[in-house]
């Protein structure tokens, strides 16, 4: 008679392997969704629809929410070309934030129509980030991240000791009504002006990623002396790139202000650049889709631990991090790709390219 033993090592690891081979299908990189042409402009179309009508059939505060989702993610647009595409590290944006809704507050008090104040709110973070990025950006890393957090933590003193302009600890006020010949309340204004802006700003980031400006951000991320050998400036590149990014926070900086009506120094503290980068890593990070995923996440996950504990927003946001850093590096786009891809890939019909 033959007895069998089994080794306890073996039979440790063999009781680890299923939970380890989830592990490993989180952790694994998949490409874009292709889903069939007609599928992709059926669901372009509907969604087009949807958020058209969203504002003229539900109550204030539910456009307020999604209003919000979209500022959210015209942000993370912006801070996922630089960080995602073009690996710098930012922890500062909400000073950039804070700029373009200074900026919708201050000449909007000067009696400029909201279309120009937004374009000016979209200008000036690029003239200033522009400025800051050429020399920072010759900093790399931990180095270029303890600029950038400097940025955001002195971003309230900075708002305070420019009291002439923006009044101070005492906030500012903002006009954001629609012009009087537009039948629109304050939140469907706002509400139709955020949702032209992220539309823009989810395209041109799309156009971007796919093309060959998009390539060379990538191209210096990984290899900055290939790209150098190739031809690519990748100082100006790094520079225009982290103006760019301030474009976009700067926008929706104007949207945030004129949604508000009402700002002040502690809109605009590190928890809210902290926020910034959770949307990023959370939606996934060298992904346009993703910054709508970080949007949503960002906007209701909150509100959500808030309601149970006001110390409960900190330790998600804390908790969240590590786990998507370990488990789900990522985000939230690979997670429904490898959920969908098997799914969209029995649906007959001409292939598109997919979205990045």
């Amino acid at each position: 008679m033959t007895v069998t033993t089994t080794s306890p090592v073996r039979t440790l690891l063999a009781s680890r392997r299923p939970a380890s081979s989830a592990a490993e299908w989180l952790r694994r990189p998949r490409p874009p969704l292709a889903p069939p042409r007609w599928l992709a402009i059926v669901l372009s179309v509907v969604a087009a629809v949807a958020l058209v009508a969203v504002p003229l059939v539900n109550p204030s505060y539910i456009n307020l929410t999604v209003t919000l989702v979209m500022i959210w993610t015209i942000v993370g647009l912006g801070l996922n070309l630089l960080v995602g595409f073009g690996g710098q590290v930012s922890l500062g944006h909400s000073a950039f934030f804070a700029i373009g809704a200074y900026t919708v507050a201050v000449a909007g008090e000067s009696g400029l129509p909201h279309p120009l104040t937004l374009v000016a709110a979209g200008v000036l973070p690029f003239v200033v980030g522009y400025l800051i990025g050429l020399p920072a950006l010759r900093l790399k890393g931990l180095q270029l991240g303890l600029v950038t957090l400097a940025m955001a933590m002195a971003t309230p003193a900075v708002i305070r000791a420019l009291e002439p302009w923006t009044h101070g600890s005492r906030g500012i006020a903002i006009d954001g009504d629609p012009p009087a010949w537009i039948p629109l309340a304050h939140d469907q204004w706002v509400y139709y002006l955020a949702l032209g802006a992220a539309a823009l700003a989810y395209l041109v980031t799309r156009r971007l990623a796919r093309g060959r400006l998009g390539r060379s951000f990538v191209a210096v991320r990984d290899a900055e002396l290939v790209a150098e050998t190739l031809g690519v400036d990748v100082w100006q590149t790094k520079a225009r790139l982290f103006a760019a990014s301030a474009v976009y926070a700067g926008v929706a900086g104007g949207l945030y202000a004129m949604l508000l009506e009402f700002i002040g120094p502690e809109n605009f503290g590190l928890t809210l650049s902290i926020s910034f980068v959770t949307l990023i890593v959370v939606g996934g990070l060298a992904t346009v889709p993703g910054a709508v995923l970080g949007a949503l996440f960002v906007q209701y996950v909150p509100t959500f631990t808030s309601s149970i504990s006001p110390a409960a927003t900190g330790a998600v946001y804390g908790a969240v991090l590590v786990v998507f850093a370990f488990f789900l590096p990522y985000g939230l786009v690979g997670l429904l790709r490898g959920a969908l891809t098997p799914l969209v890939r029995r649906i007959p019909g001409a292939r598109t390219g997919g979205s990045r």
